[in-house]
């Protein structure tokens, strides 16, 4: 089937929920508080488009991935990553994530070396064997969120909350931490942390 390729629209307050969209590649687009939840992709290549005040939820991919998109106040519910990424693993399906609500998304195997997550949010969201070098996590809201097997060197995570993260699973040289949240590297280590309590005397 022919491709239908689609450049430097805008649309806005378009609702596409359970539509299905299929061969079509669009590249340069602006998509402004648009709905997309349990939309289905296939063989669709999404490249430098901007989601702004959108709802992006559950999303379907089939032979379909995004590269170098861009998120601003964004709400991003259930998104398997893996799934959009590019399928040769070069770039990113996000170039650019600001003041996003990130929640229940999955992050399998990708490389995402120096990414910043612009004070978004990341609520019960998986990081699986990532490549999450250099990346700017700085105050982020990561209630809940696992990292797993990640590279994490010089990641900056201070100021964030919330995060389950073991020093056992992950590489974690370099990256800056805050307290009392750093007490998370901790886990599976078997470590017992105790208060210490002020001297009465």
């Amino acid at each position: 089937m022919k491709e239908k390729v689609v450049s430097d629209r805008r649309y806005e307050g378009v609702e596409l929920s359970g539509q299905i969209v299929a061969h079509v590649r669009m590249s340069g687009c602006e998509f402004v508080d648009c709905v997309l939840d349990a939309c289905s992709l296939g063989g669709c290549t999404v490249e430098k488009c901007t989601f702004r005040g959108c709802r992006i939820s559950s999303p379907r991919s089939q032979n379909s991935y995004l590269r170098d998109c861009e998120f601003y106040d964004c709400e991003l519910v259930g998104v398997d990553w893996s799934l959009l990424w590019p399928d040769d693993r070069n770039g990113s399906a996000i170039g650019r994530l600001e003041s996003c609500r990130l929640r229940e998304c999955r992050f399998d195997g990708l490389g995402m070396r120096g990414l910043g997550f612009g004070g978004s949010s990341a609520q019960g969201c998986t990081f699986a064997a990532c490549d999450l070098r250099d990346c700017d996590l700085h105050g982020c809201d990561l209630s809940g969120t696992r990292f797993e097997d990640c590279r994490m060197q010089r990641a900056d995570l201070t100021g964030a909350t919330g995060y389950r993260l073991s020093l056992l699973r992950n590489r974690v040289q370099g990256a800056r931490f805050t307290y009392p949240d750093c007490l998370a590297l901790l886990e599976g280590t078997g470590a017992i942390v105790e208060r210490e309590e002020p001297d009465s005397n």
